[in-house]
């Protein structure tokens, strides 16, 4: 009885998953870190693996570290602002009576 050899070779389409499940991460963290990016975070929130937290994230957390007199300070600051606001406002629509007044002007 002959022994027949078992032909154990890897096809060219198996190479070619072989190579793309080696080269196509290397690729991506390659080109993420070119562009500046953190590949690692990238993939972990699009799989939603990122860190969840139980706090509220708030875009606004007021410290109670500042001083009544800084507090007041800011305060007279802003009414100023508004004041000028206003008073450039109000600037405005003369300008704008003064320039409809000589449009009708040169109308006429």
């Amino acid at each position: 009885m002959s022994r027949r050899k078992k032909n154990n070779r890897v096809t060219p389409f198996a190479k070619l998953i072989l190579f793309l499940l080696i080269s196509t991460p290397i690729l991506y963290f390659g080109i993420s870190y070119a562009t500046g990016q953190n590949g690692m975070e990238n993939i972990k929130s699009v799989l939603g693996l990122h860190k969840k937290t139980d706090n509220e994230s708030k875009s606004y957390v007021p410290e109670n570290n500042i001083s009544a007199e800084e507090r007041d300070k800011i305060y007279q600051q802003i009414e100023e602002m508004k004041q000028q606001l206003r008073e450039k406002n109000q600037t405005i629509k003369q300008l704008e009576q003064k320039i409809s007044l000589l449009e009708g002007a040169s109308t006429q």
